[in-house]
C-alpha cells in the first residue's frame, strides 16, 4: 500500500492513531519545556522523551508500548513538578 493510500484511510485507521500519538508527544514536549525543576531532572525526562520518539520511528514500532512509556514519562514529570526527587531515569 502506498503512503498516500494509508494517509487517506477512513476513520479509526492507523493514521488517526498516529495523529493522536503525535499530539500526545507534542503535549509531553511542551510540558517538559515548562517544568520548573532541577535541570538534571528535566534533562533526564527529555532524554526519555527523545528515546520514545526514536523508538516510535522504527519500522517495527510497538505503538502501545510507546504510549505506555509516554504515560509513565508524564507521571514522572508530574511527580517532578510536585517536588518528589526520586527515580526519573
Amino acid at each position: 500500500m502506498a503512503e498516500s493510500e494509508s494517509a487517506q484511510s477512513g476513520p479509526g485507521s492507523r493514521a488517526d492513531g498516529d495523529d493522536a500519538l503525535a499530539a500526545r508527544l507534542l503535549a509531553a514536549q511542551r510540558v517538559l519545556c515548562a517544568l520548573n525543576v532541577d535541570p538534571e531532572v528535566r534533562h533526564r525526562l527529555h532524554l526519555r522523551l527523545v528515546a520514545i520518539c526514536t523508538s516510535l520511528k522504527m519500522p517495527a514500532a510497538n505503538r502501545i508500548r510507546g504510549a505506555q512509556r509516554l504515560e509513565q514519562l508524564m507521571a514522572d514529570a508530574e511527580r517532578a513538578r510536585a517536588g518528589d526527587s526520586g527515580g526519573y531515569s
